[in-house]
């Protein structure tokens, strides 16, 4: 199940900058799509363009309202920039959920979003595979949680048809659980215990379309690290 955040609906105010940039990275995007097919989908981006922005800060200096606000904008002029709807999936980790944490429900999150949201036509359909739905089974999601990221997101997003605008995919508190996973074994080697381990080791196979937006305490060395020269970071 897709989790949400707790601040939904609460009145955001200020960082319009962070907006702005998020806003000029899509719009990259969406120009470098000029003449893309879903063949080209799986080449390299052009010089300059990047996998996505890596919101980090200090505890209690608005990262989660800032997503939530990305969302759900409360304000005229989160309304009228219309990014929430260019929003593929999106998730939130809490340290006080273990369920946020699990690496296999926010696989299946991404999947139910992607599917419920139509904003990639053709997805639904690949992910019926009866060899792809083996994979998301409880269990089986998490003993293999790589493998289930390839079959269920990468692999049907890299084969469909580029959208008209780029889209983005959000995960707050990317470093909740980030302690917890390194006390964890591995399923299987090179296997990820955590959903920053997870999208580290994959985002440079998303499509060029999509934007992955992460946010973070800024002292979380461990995090940063796994982004070091990924993604670029915006400190707030």
């Amino acid at each position: 199940m897709a989790q949400t955040s707790l601040l939904q609906g609460k009145r955001f105010y200020c960082r319009e900058w962070v907006f702005h940039k998020i806003q000029h990275c899509l719009q990259e995007k969406t120009n470098n799509l000029s003449g893309v097919s879903s063949t080209h989908s799986k080449q390299p981006l052009p010089s300059g363009s990047s996998w996505g922005v890596l919101l980090v800060g200090g505890p209690g200096s608005g990262k989660t309202a800032l997503c939530t606000e990305l969302l759900w904008p409360t304000s005229a002029q989160g309304t009228y920039r219309s990014l929430h709807k260019q929003s593929l999936a999106f998730h939130f980790c809490r340290a006080d959920d273990s369920d946020t944490l699990c690496v296999g429900g926010f696989i299946r999150g991404l999947v139910a979003q992607i599917c419920r949201g139509g904003l990639v036509p053709g997805y639904e359909e690949k992910v019926r595979d009866p060899a792809v739905q083996s994979t998301l089974q409880p269990g089986e999601c998490e003993r293999n949680p790589a493998e289930a990221f390839k079959k269920c997101v990468l692999l049907p997003l890299l084969s469909v048809k580029p959208p008209q605008q780029s889209l983005f995919l959000l995960v707050d508190s990317i470093d909740e659980g980030s302690q917890l996973g390194e006390g964890e074994q591995r399923s299987s080697p090179g296997s990820p215990r955590t959903i920053a381990e997870l999208l580290a080791s994959h985002h440079e196979f998303l499509p060029p379309w999509l934007l992955l937006i992460c946010s973070a305490r800024r002292q979380n060395k461990a995090i940063t690290k796994l982004f070091t020269g990924t993604l670029p970071s915006s400190v707030y």
